[in-house]
């Protein structure tokens, strides 16, 4: 796979870093969906762990 090629999804406007609205940590990989209510945040990949075993909710 050539080097220019990987992370094309994440390298695009409106994806990839940002502030993750759960931790408030900055420049992170917001890639992972979490439903809050009936709408559904992009979270980083650690509070989207955290999420799915239960260490933490979304508010």
């Amino acid at each position: 796979m050539a080097k220019s090629k990987r992370g094309k999804a994440l390298k695009r406007d409106g994806y990839g870093r940002g502030t993750c609205p759960v931790c408030h940590r900055p420049r992170v990989k917001l890639g992972w969906e979490v439903k809050k209510g009936t709408t559904k945040i992009k979270v980083c990949k650690i509070c989207n762990a955290h999420i799915l075993n239960s260490k933490e909710t979304v508010s």
